[in-house]
């Protein structure tokens, strides 16, 4: 699906979406923002590039430690971790090698 498609989706239904991106470094909001009218559908995004800031936003540290980050588990709670924080519609948690 392209991202004008998603965008325009998204508004027709008047749902959002709201992303937690690593290793991608704001790829995903990027290309969700290069489309016209995408401020009406992304409603937040944060790249936790550090382990420490993953961290600090929520994602276990104990995880991290024992697997890396490059887990299905850690993407896991970082979609959870922006989608309690925004309530967006939809949300996204990629470390690079996983999406949710």
């Amino acid at each position: 699906m392209s991202e004008e498609r998603l965008v325009n989706i998204l508004r027709n239904r008047k749902e959002t979406i709201s992303t937690m991106e690593s290793c991608t470094a704001g790829y995903i909001a990027t290309i969700i923002t290069n489309v016209d009218n995408s401020s009406e559908v992304l409603k937040f995004s944060a790249i936790t590039y550090s382990n420490e800031y993953k961290i600090k936003m929520g994602v276990d540290s104990g995880i991290i430690e024992k697997y890396s980050v490059y887990i299905f588990e850690v993407s896991r709670q970082m979609s959870k971790i922006i989608s309690d924080f925004t309530k967006s519609t939809y949300a996204v948690g990629i470390t690079g090698k996983t999406i949710k």
